[in-house]
């Protein structure tokens, strides 16, 4: 008998109640019937799986035969035996649905099968972090004075963009700087990026960027908190503008160097990055930027006003047990307006308002529009962590919720003094950060999820 099979696993805990016919004259077991089991997802990366079944003979009269419904395994290496002890498998590292097969027999009896299907969700882990405050994704404050230049550091009296600049140079500030957590850095610029003379254009504008400065660069970074200094290694990276560097300001984009060292200050909330840097041109110029984190949840969220934004079903994404019509966001315009908040300090809010949608496990009669009940009335105290790699948003705080307060990892709440401490989501964000799709699995022996589609406000 297998026990396991590749490196890591999904349990599944097969749960058995056998009704069986026997008689003081013999000890024949009758008709195997009532077989049943159900999955559960105990790893972060989605793919750990096993069969353990919970009520069983004493003495191994029925073999359990379970078959995972791999294809790929054509030496059926995915098909075990046993009459008690935990088998285990491990599906690919990726998501895809499979059909679960397990198999009752006992000596005298026909043979009992039941199938499932059961989705497994792949997340990859995200990589080994290098422990850097920088970690993340950074853009130019889109304020007045983001970037600028003058006679010394921190002075920009010579020249700096306006507020009106955010808007003209709308394709210089959605350019990111990103920090990556295996110590390298990318350029991300997009189609367009701000091009200047010096690098063929020309009036200076938004145009296609222009190599190496183009976001292609292999690039490193050393962030010296301590020293106050960040220095960037790869022929084309670079903070802010691409012309200033250590030794003067670039006459044509093949001069790049193959390494940029700034004076860098990084704020106490760790979310705004002041950068300097002396061009030592010959006139004491200092060329300044203001980056800020890219929180992309950071903002008011309300479920998406249409048919569907919310529902529930027996695998992710499937919502074909229910899910909300066109008419019930007029129905329950009390649910719609609730607001989801998450604040750049990390904090999390329910803004439910009045009333809120209400339902029987929560004292209600029946449901419907009536005032919050505690704890899922907004007064909860919460945080929230979004691991984009690992597609998770995770809330803590007791009464804190995304969609619905009774959906959580262990089930559906009965009763509102039951509310969990903490709850993580499945959660993906559009490419234009204004849309954010989320899921929950709530292991109530039904495979159930919950999905909930938000938009931004």
């Amino acid at each position: 008998m297998k026990l396991l099979n590749k490196g890591i696993y999904i349990l599944l805990l097969l749960l058995l109640s056998i009704p069986i016919a026997c008689t003081e004259e013999n000890d024949d077991f009758g008709i195997i019937a009532g077989l049943d089991f159900t999955v559960a997802t105990l790893n972060a990366d989605g793919n750990k799986t096993g069969v353990v079944p919970t009520t069983v003979p004493g003495d191994g009269r029925i073999v359990y035969t379970v078959d995972f419904g791999d294809p790929a395994n054509t030496d059926n290496s995915d098909v075990f035996r046993t009459s008690g002890p935990m088998v285990t498998y491990s599906y690919p590292k990726e998501s895809k649905t499979y059909t679960i097969t397990v198999t009752a027999a006992m000596s005298g009896n026909d043979d009992v099968s039941i199938t499932k299907e059961y989705t497994v969700v792949y997340a990859v882990p995200p990589p080994p972090s290098s422990g850097s405050p920088l970690e993340g994704t950074w853009k130019l404050a889109a304020e007045a004075g983001a970037l600028g230049v003058g006679p010394g550091k921190d002075d920009v009296s010579w020249w700096s963009n306006s507020s009106g600049d955010v808007s003209t140079r709308a394709c210089l500030f959605d350019d990111k700087y990103v920090f990556n957590a295996d110590g390298s850095f990318t350029n991300v610029v997009g189609t367009e990026s701000w091009i200047e003379t010096w690098q063929g254009a020309t009036t200076e504008g938004c145009a296609a960027p222009v190599f190496p400065h183009d976001g292609t660069a292999t690039a490193t970074y050393e962030f010296n908190e301590t020293a106050g200094t960040l220095k960037l290694t790869g022929k084309g990276a670079y903070l802010g503008l691409p012309k200033a560097y250590n030794l003067g300001e670039l006459a044509k984009p093949g001069d790049a160097p193959d390494q940029i060292t700034y004076i860098a200050a990084l704020s106490s909330d760790g979310n705004t990055l002041e950068i300097d840097i002396k061009v030592n041109d010959g006139n004491n110029a200092h060329w300044s930027f203001k980056l800020v984190r890219d929180l992309p949840l950071v903002g008011s969220w309300k479920l998406a006003p249409e048919s569907g934004a919310l529902g529930v079903g027996p695998g992710k994404d499937d919502v074909s047990w229910w899910s909300n019509t066109t008419g019930d966001v007029t129905t329950r315009a009390c649910l719609f307006d609730d607001k989801y908040i998450f604040n750049a300090d990390g904090s999390f809010k329910n803004d439910v308002g009045t009333e809120s949608w209400i339902e029987t496990w929560q004292g209600a009669t029946a449901e419907g529009c009536a005032a919050p009940v505690f704890p899922h009335d907004g007064t909860a105290t919460a945080t929230y962590e979004y691991d984009k790699a690992a597609g998770t948003i995770k809330i803590t705080g007791k009464g804190a919720y995304l969609g619905l307060p009774k959906a959580y990892n262990l089930g559906e709440l009965t009763k509102p003094a039951d509310a969990p401490d903490d709850i993580t989501y499945i959660a993906a964000l559009s490419s234009d950060g204004n849309t954010l799709e989320i899921d929950i699995k709530v292991n109530d022996g039904n495979n159930a999820h919950w999905s909930f589609k938000f938009v931004k406000e």
